[in-house]
């Protein structure tokens, strides 16, 4: 049975089309948008619109998932065989296009872009491969474009190919919203609970001199410390380890099928994280990365198993569909808004079989506390397209609204532990100049749980 808002997009996608020929969809994480969108073109083919569905999309991982529904939806194949309706590729694929210019030259077809924000680029700026060839190649060939995202803007503030933007403000503009706020009050995604960790109290050892800081802001600030030089720290990894540990394990005791997810920042990050997972707390993980070749099989395995715990590095962010996610250990050195917004969607889809609850845990690093504080925008304003020559010095942080502080806070204590920083085996290009520090040592964290707010919004 389809949502509520989902019937709403696809009879107003299916309107829409009669007076122009793309469509731009926002609807957050979790919500739902490949089976709206696998409505909206049987809707389209049934009405003797179109003859051909092609949808495109960031990896081979989410190309898979988005064949099987509208396999289910359209009941014809969706494998770009003889007598199916269609076909699900990654965008990479566009590299090739003499294929598809032919096809879509000669036929009525329906063209799928999920997460569209990953292509980008206007006349005056560079862009990906990706962005230049949906442009020059598909967008005035298709008989319809429909783009779907749920982070419509990009970090380095370029331009989404076929989306519209105000002028001279440069917002997006979608032909269809649905937000975090609404899908948590219509009980379609998890209440996101975020824990922030900041260290309470810390050490640093430079050139025989000892310095203390009482939170993170002033030791990123001020100590000479980089913020990846601090998540490889074991005594960080153990404490959001033992947090993300202990609320899984709470959730599994009513739900035995719940997961977690731990985002790490590299290989070498990812390995480290999953011995002291299993020395430690004694949990056994599977590790998914670009460099192994079966992490795709290892995700489908994993999706449809009871196992505990993934570790992800850069494969588990956007489009992957494990419904069963629902706690998040975010160790990973992106600190970007919109890989922020894209691995916490990963536990907030809401199944029957669980509480209507997500959890991340994370470092109180003040960006990223500042992007769980809103949430509640879906387009925040710091990332309005910009098409003059200053695009990133641009960026006016004035804009976030004040939010309200409806925040709550506890303190654990930890024992004091040392760390030499030789033993991280951290690049140096990675640490830039702040690589210099002898030893840390941390002794007390504090957490401060956020984005409770949003169920006042």
């Amino acid at each position: 049975m389809l949502r509520d808002w989902q019937n709403r997009c696809i009879k107003h996608a299916t309107d829409t089309f009669s007076k122009q020929a793309g469509y731009l969809m926002l609807a957050c994480p979790g919500a739902g948008k490949t089976i709206a969108a696998a409505h909206i073109a049987k809707s389209l083919i049934d009405n003797n619109k179109v003859d051909y569905v092609v949808c495109f999309s960031p990896s081979r991982i989410v190309c898979q998932s988005i064949e099987q529904t509208f396999e289910h939806v359209l009941s014809r194949k969706f494998n770009g065989h003889l007598g199916a309706l269609g076909m699900s590729k990654t965008y990479h694929s566009l590299s090739n296009t003499t294929e598809l210019i032919s096809n879509l030259s000669n036929s009525r077809v329906l063209v799928i872009f999920d997460e569209i924000h990953h292509c980008a680029g206007d006349g005056d700026s560079p862009s990906n491969v990706w962005g230049m060839q949906l442009l020059v190649t598909i967008q005035n060939l298709a008989t319809y474009t429909l783009s779907l995202t749920g982070t419509p803007w990009r970090t380095d503030t370029l331009p989404i190919p076929f989306a519209k933007y105000t002028d001279p403000d440069g917002n997006i503009l979608c032909d269809f919203s649905y937000d975090i706020v609404d899908a948590i009050k219509d009980k379609v995604c998890r209440m996101p609970q975020i824990t922030a960790i900041d260290l309470q109290h810390v050490v640093v050892k430079k050139n025989h001199q000892l310095q203390t800081y009482d939170n993170l802001q002033n030791l990123l600030e001020e100590g000479d410390v980089s913020y990846q030089s601090i998540i490889k720290h074991p005594e960080v990894i153990k404490h959001l380890l033992s947090q993300s540990v202990e609320q899984l394990d709470s959730l599994r005791r009513t739900s035995p099928n719940a997961g977690g997810l731990i985002v790490a920042s590299s290989y070498l990050h990812a390995l480290q994280i999953q011995s002291i997972l299993s020395g430690q707390f004694g949990k056994e993980s599977t590790l998914v990365s670009c460099r192994l070749d079966d992490s795709p099989e290892l995700i489908e395995y994993f999706k449809n198993s009871q196992s505990e715990w993934i570790i992800s590095i850069a494969m588990i962010s956007e489009g992957t569909d494990i419904p069963r996610l629902q706690v998040c250990c975010n160790l990973t050195d992106v600190t970007t808004e919109l890989y922020f917004r894209q691995i916490l969607g990963r536990v907030l889809r809401v199944t029957q079989a669980q509480s209507n609850f997500a959890y991340m845990f994370m470092l109180a690093e003040p960006q990223l506390v500042e992007y769980a504080k809103r949430l509640d925008e879906a387009v925040p304003g710091t990332y309005t397209y910009q098409k003059s020559a200053h695009l990133l010095d641009s960026i006016d942080n004035s804009t976030s609204k004040e939010l309200p502080n409806k925040t709550s806070s506890s303190d654990n204590s930890k024992t004091s532990t040392g760390l030499n920083f030789d033993s991280l085996n951290t690049n140096a290009h990675q640490l830039g100049s702040k690589n210099q520090v002898d030893e840390l040592v941390l002794s007390s964290f504090k957490s401060q749980i956020l984005s409770s707010y949003l169920i006042y919004a």
